[in-house]
């Protein structure tokens, strides 16, 4: 898989089957998310957005006013569609697969993440620096946990509770848990060129040792239960 897959392959086809927009406009804001992808928002320049999409800098004005708003009409269909189905289909890869262990889990978790971050860093590096940058697009991407899939996970933590395999804690703190070290790693191996130099396989087992021995029922507790 291409380095600039899943997210621009999923906009391009997204704006395709938007009968709003026109073909200048699709072909503008295709041309524009590749080049924020590969060289950076700030490094960008209208003129070249123009030049690569093959219209006049002029037509880029009329349709958009400035790059900011090129940005805007980029950021509104990823945040609100493609990003929250791609995020729900490696969410439910990992709830449908039925694992005995909470080592099993964590893995196919960890590897799961990985790998999406490291298909689509370019892209996810433009919408990171928009999460950081904007408000309301920040508020979209939090809300992206939706509570079908949050029941889900508690159904799989719930099993592997029974099963004797995750610590008996609410399942809200373990998710908060998983998903903070989670995010925490993804964003620096998205963000920091150094931390993308560890082999993916390298980041999985460091990302479920430390998660699984966090989480497993027979670690050694530093403070004993009260009640």
């Amino acid at each position: 898989m291409s380095e600039l897959e899943t997210i621009q392959a999923s906009y391009a086809q997204a704006l395709g089957r938007d009968g709003r927009i026109t073909k200048t406009q699709r072909q503008i804001l295709a041309t524009a998310l590749k080049l924020f992808a590969e060289k950076g928002y700030e490094e960008v320049s209208t003129r070249e957005i123009a030049d690569c999409a093959g219209v006049a800098e002029g037509t880029l004005f009329h349709n958009f006013v400035n790059k900011n708003g090129i940005l805007e009409a980029i950021m509104q269909p990823i945040v609100q569609r493609i990003l929250p189905a791609t995020l729900t289909a490696l969410d439910q890869a990992v709830l449908n697969k039925t694992t005995n262990t909470l080592e099993a889990f964590i893995v196919t978790l960890c590897r799961d993440r990985v790998q999406f971050v490291d298909r689509n860093r370019a892209s996810l590096a433009v919408i990171l620096s928009q999460f950081f940058n904007n408000q309301k697009d920040r508020q979209a991407v939090l809300d992206m946990a939706t509570p079908d899939v949050l029941a889900q996970a508690g159904q799989a933590m719930d099993r592997l509770k029974v099963a004797g395999e995750l610590v008996d804690w609410p399942n809200r703190i373990i998710l908060q848990l998983v998903f903070s070290t989670l995010g925490g790693y993804l964003v620096e191996r998205i963000m920091v060129p150094t931390a993308a130099e560890i082999e993916q396989e390298r980041a999985v087992q460091y990302l479920s040792d430390f998660l699984v021995n966090g989480l497993s029922p027979r670690r050694m507790p530093l403070h004993a239960d009260k009640n």
